[in-house]
């Protein structure tokens, strides 16, 4: 895994629409993935020191059970949870094949290696790329087929529709730019060739690392459109949802987080990090009802570095008294605009029919 050198630039957002909440500290070196709980409340992170997770709330870092040991860089990272299940937890993979799981203690903000195994290949175990939970499952792994296809590396997975036949799973070809859509018994059901190069998916949306973000429908898998990333390396960035689906959040190899309308394909605002660095990896969550990114850079010799968490800028909402005032200062305009053409041009009189009713509308909006 190759990861870039940075130099220091000022950290803002260029139209104000994101605001920098916090750091979350204690990562050591290039971020390679970020995942966040799915109700907000934990941040997951990996890289070449290991598996780190925080509490998002408080920022603050709860102890891993293992270190980055001899299992190589952490590379892909997903939570394990089940809406009928209390029990959670998350599993990691490694450049040299490791599969590794921790289960979230009961009592406290520990979490405690239940398991951690070298894949299929001994040795020789490929790094594993990317990772999906399906929730109908439990937390323990078992090998259920073993997929290989010919020059496909994925750079991506993800479960599809889940039906009477069982779930899909989506592999997103890095170098073929092809999508295969397989069973849960590893047969083939359909493919798609994009003609990019992957970077990363989710699903309806791909990373074109040469090009742009590209949104799909997972129906067909035909192109919706193409959100346009300015680079200068192909190099393979995070991207991910928020607002729901209305907005598309993508990284890049020079220090900038982009936030898209995915209506109308046009950048709502950009997110300086403070590095002219490689931002690869980047994860979305909602905090009490407020969006979030977590991002996380992937530069070279870059030390101690600090997963940052910015915010999406919440108008406060008007008060009803307060709008009903403004609503009120702008009918008492309109009347007295007329008064004034009546009184001046028109010659009538109407100033003394109307004054009682003046009379409420300053009581009522005004005062």
């Amino acid at each position: 895994m190759k990861f870039f050198r940075s130099s220091t630039v000022s950290s803002s957002s260029e139209h104000r629409r994101y605001v920098l909440h916090s750091l979350l500290k204690g990562q050591h070196s290039a971020v390679s993935c970020i995942t966040t709980h799915p109700l907000g409340t934990f941040v997951a992170s990996g890289g070449e020191a290991g598996t780190k997770v925080w509490h998002l709330p408080s920022a603050k870092a709860i102890p891993g059970p293992t270190g980055a040991s001899d299992r190589g860089i952490t590379t892909a990272i997903v939570w394990l949870t089940r809406p009928d299940n209390k029990e959670e937890g998350l599993a990691y993979g490694t450049e040299h094949g490791y599969l590794c799981i921790w289960r979230k203690n009961k009592e406290g903000d520990g979490f405690t290696e239940m398991f951690c195994d070298r894949l299929i290949g001994g040795s020789d175990g490929a790094e594993v790329s990317s990772m999906a939970y399906d929730t109908n499952v439990g937390m323990i792994p078992r090998v259920i087929k073993l997929m290989m296809i010919a020059k496909h590396w994925p750079q991506a997975v993800a479960f599809g529709q889940v039906g009477v036949k069982g779930p899909e799973l989506w592999s997103f070809g890095r170098e073929d730019g092809v999508i295969y859509i397989l069973n849960d018994e590893g047969r083939i059901l359909r493919s798609k060739t994009t003609g990019m190069v992957i970077g990363h998916a989710v699903l309806n949306m791909k990373d074109d690392v040469s090009q742009g973000v590209a949104l799909m429908k997972v129906a067909g898998t035909e192109r919706v459109k193409t959100f346009q990333v300015p680079h200068r390396e192909r190099r393979s960035r995070n991207v991910a949802f928020q607002d729901g689906t209305s907005r598309i959040i993508v990284g890049s190899d020079h220090g900038n987080v982009y936030a898209f309308d995915r209506q109308t394909g046009e950048v709502i605002d950009t997110i300086y990090i403070g590095l002219k660095d490689w931002v690869q990896s980047i994860s979305t969550a909602d905090l009490d009802g407020v969006p979030m990114i977590i991002v996380g850079r992937s530069g070279e010799n870059i030390g101690k570095t600090e997963l940052q968490v910015w915010q999406k800028v919440v108008a406060a909402p008007v008060e009803a008294s307060t709008a009903r005032k403004e609503e009120g200062r702008w009918w008492l305009l309109l009347l007295l605009s007329c008064i004034l053409v009546f009184e001046n041009i028109l010659k009538i009189p109407v100033l003394s029919y109307g004054q009682k009713l003046v009379i409420s509308i300053v009581e009522q909006y005004v005062l």
